[in-house]
């Protein structure tokens, strides 16, 4: 499931002693108003977006904020207005992951003060207990045929450190 950065819209409220909630809209395209779109919402003087507004879309760019007090008879206030260049969609997944085989990486070797050279580190696609005991018994990496995700989050990682 993506995960999306949740934005807290919120407003002071009215003063008039007969408010029983606000209205919510907003505008994609210019200018906001009564025959934008809206969410009605209870006696609350924010919102949490997009999860406390049902109907609202997942949009990128400009957008116009409105809100509106609500009598006990239906009546509405003025709009309170705020524009905002506000990022409500999800960017789309990578197509797809996969590891190739590129035969023998050599790697330079630091020499440590006696000039002697140093072992490898002996690499591990698992576990602690799966760790490669030597160098000779090393063998690289399958190359995958098809895209798909590799079953080892370590691989990745050292991978990336390279």
């Amino acid at each position: 499931m993506a995960k999306m950065k949740k934005r807290k819209l919120r407003w002071k409220a009215s003063e008039s002693q007969q408010v029983v909630g606000y209205r919510l809209y907003w505008s994609e395209n210019g200018e906001v108003g009564y025959d934008s779109p809206f969410a009605a919402l209870g006696n609350v003087t924010e919102v949490i977006l997009p999860d406390d507004v049902k109907g609202f879309s997942h949009q990128s760019g400009p957008i116009e904020f409105g809100v509106a007090a609500v009598d006990e008879l239906g009546n509405e206030s003025d709009l309170a207005t705020f524009k905002a260049s506000y990022q409500f969609n999800i960017p789309l997944a990578p197509e797809g992951i996969w590891i190739e085989n590129l035969g023998e990486v050599h790697s330079e070797r630091e020499e440590p003060n006696d000039g002697k050279l140093q072992d490898p580190i002996p690499f591990s696609a698992g576990s602690d207990d799966s760790r490669v005991e030597s160098e000779a018994s090393a063998a690289p990496a399958e190359a995958k045929d098809e895209p798909g995700v590799y079953p080892s989050a370590q691989l990745y990682n050292d991978l990336m450190d390279d």
